[in-house]
């Protein structure tokens, strides 16, 4: 009779720690404060194109620079076909400061549990992939027809200075870095906790001899964000 009730005893004193361990026990979930879907919300960057013709015998010589201002805005929500909600971003652009925005046009994106999604000149892309991690990598193209790009993330977490902004928490994603010989293929986005893409990067550079003789190169930097 003792050993019985010494066996319920021990049983019960390992029934009650297993509740407590379960009952502190805080599931690990994905941030999406990176990807932010409130309406209003919106960033403006400074973009920069350099466009590097071939009609110039590999000399480089043919070099084309643009800048202007983009500025995106987060619009109405609605259900796509699979039931999600999903925002339309308007898009508008000016050449200085000085000069009233003009309509450029409208992207969306879609926040999902596993990740986020942006549609880019009708082009859907898997921008972010859930949970954060050093061990999360995906397929970018995985939703449209283009060549794989298997992106991860380079960083994740830290506070970042751009320009003259401060943010406490960054990520990047590396989409894409071949660079040799004959080429550079290099992408990455930067994206900030509630304010979202804050920089881009992107490089299609073809070499001669170690020389870019064509392609183009391509930045985005946020300088201003807020909520209209």
């Amino acid at each position: 009779m003792k050993r019985f009730k010494f066996y319920l005893f021990v049983t019960f004193i390992f029934v009650e720690i297993t509740s407590c361990k379960k009952d502190h026990v805080v599931p690990q979930t994905p941030s999406f404060d990176y990807f932010p879907t409130e309406k209003g919300t919106y960033v403006v960057y400074d973009v920069d194109s350099i466009f590097h013709a071939d009609n110039d015998n590999n000399t480089d010589d043919s070099v084309y620079v643009t800048h202007l201002q983009l500025k995106e805005v987060i619009d109405d929500t609605f259900l796509d076909g699979q039931g999600r909600p999903t925002q339309i971003i308007k898009r508008y652009r000016r050449s200085e400061d000085s000069l009233e925005w003009n309509e450029l046009g409208v992207f969306t994106q879609v926040l999902a549990s596993t990740g986020a999604y942006r549609t880019e000149e009708n082009i859907p892309y898997h921008k972010l992939a859930f949970p954060i991690s050093d061990q999360t990598s995906w397929n970018g193209n995985d939703a449209n027809m283009l060549t794989e790009e298997i992106y991860q993330y380079q960083s994740f977490h830290v506070p970042l200075n751009l320009n003259s902004l401060v943010f406490d928490s960054t990520l990047s994603v590396l989409q894409v870095d071949d660079t040799n010989y004959i080429e550079k293929i290099y992408g990455i986005e930067t994206y900030a906790n509630h304010v979202g893409l804050i920089f881009k990067e992107r490089d299609d550079l073809h070499k001669v001899n170690g020389l870019v003789v064509k392609g183009t190169e391509f930045r985005m930097k946020a300088t201003s964000f807020g909520k209209e």
